[in-house]
């Protein structure tokens, strides 16, 4: 947890108050140091078999493995509260005063990945990690926002 509010301090202090770390109880984090991704869509074969891309499964198994590494608590097994937060890096063909602002969370990455790809790609990875299935996560929301650490936090705890 502490590498999670280390990280968090990163953030733009807008972004740190929506946040509110010590406002949950039970709190517990996992963080990926890499760039945010999101789920692909499912592929099929000419003879009509459905497949994940090879990227997707990379990417949940990265999480997995990440979530394996730092968990500190068993499975959890009732409903699930979330957050994922997306820091994706500011691109540097903008201009200082553009990436300050970017920097200063005036500006958000309205690009792709879509929120909704980031969050099921990450909730996904860690069914059978974490929690057992990504439906006992009832009250769920992702943040996508620029950073200086390109990474992904998901704080989750017990409802």
């Amino acid at each position: 947890m502490d590498l999670a509010k280390e990280w968090v301090e990163w953030l733009p202090i807008t972004v740190q108050s929506e946040i509110n770390l010590d406002n949950k109880l039970d709190l517990s984090s996992i963080f990926i140091d890499s760039v945010p991704v999101g789920k692909g869509r499912p592929r099929f074969t000419r003879s009509g078999r459905c497949y994940t891309p090879s990227a997707t499964k990379q990417a949940e198994q990265s999480v997995r493995l990440a979530a394996e590494n730092q968990r500190d608590k068993g499975m959890l097994t009732g409903s699930v509260g979330v957050l994922v937060l997306a820091v994706f890096p500011v691109p540097k063909s903008w201009s200082k005063p553009k990436q300050q602002q970017a920097m200063a969370g005036k500006i958000r990455p309205g690009v792709k990945p879509d929120f909704d790809n980031v969050a099921k790609l990450y909730c996904d990875a860690l069914n059978g990690v974490v929690w057992q299935d990504d439906k006992q996560i009832v009250d769920g929301r992702c943040i996508k926002l620029y950073g200086q650490q390109p990474g992904v936090l998901i704080l989750y705890w017990p409802l």
